[in-house]
């Protein structure tokens, strides 16, 4: 037998169309990852967009509820914190005197989109309710009848408890 004719050993390795295979799968699978990173940013986004909105809202309903915004007619406006971030008040009444359905819608364009929350609560209007500078001083009669009735029911002893074991 000459040296060429014998068979030839199989080489351990891999084919070009092994290597193209594994460099197309990779190639897919950084697509789907670069996908996947990209949906998890635009939900990060939209879970901090969704957090500043509240407690926005929640601080434009706290003014309502001082009486820094008048409930009776709302109001709108920017933030001065954030000039981003716009606030509509709207409110209705709502059955009993002094009682008004007040809603707050906060809102501002994300990516070229809007983005709103809104935030509706019952509240009396403030101003029409009566501050601790207005209450009633009480009348003599009402101070001794007091007194009276608190100086009545005090009983008991003087001195120390008994011993401890």
């Amino acid at each position: 037998m000459t040296p060429d004719s014998r068979p030839r050993p199989a080489r351990p390795g891999l084919t070009l169309i092994e290597v193209l295979l594994a460099l197309t799968i990779l190639l897919l699978s950084l697509a789907a990852i670069g996908q996947l990173v990209g949906i998890g940013s635009d939900h990060g986004l939209y879970a901090r967009m969704t957090a500043r909105g509240n407690r926005l809202a929640e601080a434009k309903m706290a003014e309502v509820e001082a009486g820094v915004v008048s409930v009776q007619s709302g109001g709108e406006g920017m933030f001065d914190d954030d000039s981003a971030w716009t606030w509509v008040v709207e409110s209705q009444q709502a059955g009993p005197t002094n009682l008004y359905q007040v809603t707050v819608k906060v809102s501002r364009t994300v990516r070229g989109k809007p983005f709103e929350i809104t935030l509706s609560q019952m509240i009396f209007d403030p101003a029409m309710m009566g501050s601790a500078a207005q209450a009633e001083q009480p009348s003599d009669q009402d101070l001794q009848a007091a007194e009276s009735n608190t100086t009545g029911t005090t009983t008991g002893t003087t001195g120390t408890g008994g011993k401890s074991p």
